[in-house]
């Protein structure tokens, strides 16, 4: 278990997305065991995880097929890894994946116009068909009874993602999820943080905090990520 975080980052450099997440889970990460990577893109989550806890096994799910390109040769030598090219949502079956101009947005739903800051980020520029998973079926296919951190970056798509996780949710099969929100309408038709957090207080999952604050117009609180654990009381 790691107590210093310091030396992970040189003098002057900035930190990673994931080092405040990190930072706040520093006393039970080296206990992880099941770790899985909902929108995986390129790997920098995982390869965080692995600097605290080597030993974590780790299931990547990227459906974007140049990202998980990349993700196979940069880790396919870790028996502890495994990567796979499909989305997650909650259904099975097939779908087109908007591949935008900055490929970290794409997404299975649609962009809209928002704001001028992002809406070049967000145009799509084309479309790949990709298989669809639920969490759900891949945790009775794989015999997963027990994941200690989920973390979810689908680009509006949260809400469906935890939909087909909801019968581990239910029973309290995940300690910690680690999600992004958005609270303003980037993907058409998307759910939004209040209903993401109305469905995760109904799976008995409170609020740990907030990370990475995101705005637009330069006051519009536009999107974050948002540390989910289970409440207290509700342990299984």
């Amino acid at each position: 278990m790691i107590n210093n975080l310091k030396f992970l980052f040189k003098k002057g450099k900035k930190k990673s997305k994931e080092y405040f997440l990190i930072k706040k889970l520093d006393d039970v990460i080296g206990e992880f065991k099941i770790i899985f990577d909902v929108g995986a893109f390129k790997g920098n989550f995982v390869d965080e995880i692995l600097k605290f806890n080597k030993s974590a096994t780790v299931h990547c799910f990227e459906p974007y097929i140049e990202s998980y390109d990349f993700l196979h040769s940069r880790f396919h030598e870790n028996k502890n890894i495994f990567i796979n090219n499909f989305a997650v949502s909650d259904y099975f079956g097939k779908i087109f994946l908007n591949v935008n101009n900055f490929l970290e947005t794409n997404s299975l739903l649609e962009s809209q116009k928002v704001d001028i800051s992002i809406d070049d980020l967000t145009e799509t520029k084309n479309k790949q068909i990709v298989s669809v998973f639920t969490l759900n079926d891949y945790c009775l296919e794989k015999k997963i009874d027990l994941i200690d951190l989920v973390k979810i970056d689908t680009q509006g798509n949260t809400f469906q993602v935890l939909i087909g996780l909801s019968e581990m949710l239910k029973a309290k099969k995940v300690k910690y999820l680690y999600l992004e929100a958005e609270f303003v309408e980037i993907y058409k038709n998307e759910k939004l943080f209040a209903e993401i957090d109305m469905l995760m207080n109904s799976f008995n999952y409170q609020i740990i905090d907030f990370y990475n604050l995101n705005y637009i117009n330069n006051y519009n609180l536009a999107w974050c990520d948002v540390l989910y654990g289970i409440k207290s009381g509700h342990n299984v």
